[in-house]
């Protein structure tokens, strides 16, 4: 591994370094060991609910994706399911497009290729978004858990944290057309239209409109009106998900899933979710309404987008990875950090093992948004910002938040 130039950028790394990438190299090691164990018994994972969907998109029947009972009984054949188990695929049909080849493979191969091949476009973006934090945002405990169940996560931070990036080195109408994408993952993008109006960023906002309507119409296009009607059709089922925990509520990691967990009803969960969502949406309002850095506005928004919907995963939480790069970048204490990214690893064992009153998942992103709002004016009154470092990890050639 190479490292970084040295600057105080890098050394505000430092003290991150060694457990950081021992923890990313055992993360690593970990996922491929999982993936092998897949080779030699193929068990249902969520990653097969992708490739179920990608056969029956090569076989001319993309409407059977939505089809769970047709989708559970082709996943079946490839892997050992728990009794009264199954793996919808809730995704627009365009996304069908970027699943395809991997129904040409067997679903162990599928697999690896996909984990592997996303996990490098992660990397990739994650470089790119804090080059001095060297290979560091590799070692969020989340990346293990989309790594082994083979879901999007990855994905889904490259479009968030890639968009972002594009938007900061003021190419906004491209940053609004990687942002737009993430329709195929409408949760994660519940916060986007409150920062964009706030910022005034009309041309990110034309590009996200531009791409979110050309997912929608590629799926139907490609794949027909059927197929389109099928995957609405389904909707209801997640709805239902989302509103009952029928996946369990220790898995979900929202205010919502929590307030359940802990035995209140509906109504009261529900309002209790959405006074914090609504607190979050406030906060991120007036932070990219202001002259905040690009990376304070860019770490409130990412702290709030995992609090805006009830229907969010562990996986998800990739996208909170700028709320950190903030808090480094911002000298909070090495011990108050740390602690906060490996709590990821409490909350997976909940989600797995279902032990405690709560489930201890929305804290994560409530204390990042705290922090990172506490920590956006702290430009004021100190010389060591962002831009004067040899290699900012957001450029900001002019102010942001205020362009046309």
């Amino acid at each position: 591994m190479k490292a970084a130039p040295h600057s105080a950028g890098s050394d505000l790394y430092r003290p991150y370094l060694l457990t950081g990438h021992t923890l990313g190299l055992l993360i690593v090691i970990l996922v491929c060991f999982e993936i092998a164990g897949n080779f030699a018994a193929p068990h249902s994972l969520d990653f097969v609910s992708f490739w179920g969907a990608a056969k029956f998109g090569l076989a001319g029947t993309p409407e059977l994706a939505y089809d769970s009972v047709a989708l559970h009984a082709l996943q079946e054949k490839a892997a050992t399911f728990a009794p009264d188990t199954g793996m919808p695929f809730p995704y627009a049909p365009a996304f069908l497009l970027l699943i395809l080849p991997f129904g040409a493979m067997s679903y162990p191969v599928a697999l690896a290729v996909w984990s592997l091949g996303t996990f490098a476009i992660y990397a990739i973006v994650a470089r790119r978004f804090a080059p001095q934090s060297q290979w560091l945002l590799l070692s969020f405990p989340p990346v293990f858990v989309i790594g082994v169940l083979g879901q999007n996560g990855f994905v889904t931070a490259a479009l968030f944290i890639g968009g972002l990036l594009l938007l900061h080195r003021e190419k906004k109408f491209a940053a609004g057309l990687v942002l737009g994408c993430l329709i195929i993952k409408p949760q994660l993008a519940l916060m986007l239209p409150v920062a964009m109006l706030a910022g005034r960023e009309w041309r990110v906002i034309a590009g996200a409109v531009v791409s979110a309507t050309a997912v929608l119409l590629v799926g139907l296009i490609v794949f027909g009106f059927g197929t389109s009607a099928a995957w609405i059709e389904q909707m209801p089922l997640f709805v239902e998900i989302a509103q009952e925990g029928l996946v369990g509520w220790h898995k979900l990691v929202s205010v919502y899933a929590t307030l359940r967990h802990a035995g209140l009803s509906d109504s009261v969960a529900f309002a209790g979710h959405c006074a914090i969502a609504v607190i979050a949406a406030a906060l991120v309002a007036q932070v990219w309404r202001s002259d905040a850095q690009p990376n304070a506005k860019a770490a409130v928004l990412a702290a709030a987008t995992m609090l805006a919907s009830p229907y969010v995963y562990l996986y998800d939480a990739l996208v909170l990875i700028p709320a950190f790069v903030w808090l480094v970048q911002r000298k909070a204490p090495v011990g108050v950090v740390g602690s906060l990214w490996l709590l990821p690893i409490v909350i997976s064992a909940q989600n797995a093992y279902d032990f405690g009153p709560v489930t201890i998942a929305p804290i994560l992103p409530i204390l990042l948004l705290a922090l990172c709002y506490y920590l956006r004016d702290e430009r004021t009154t100190t010389h060591s910002s962002i831009e004067e470092s040899p290699a900012p990890l957001l450029r900001r050639d002019v102010p942001s938040g205020h362009g046309a």
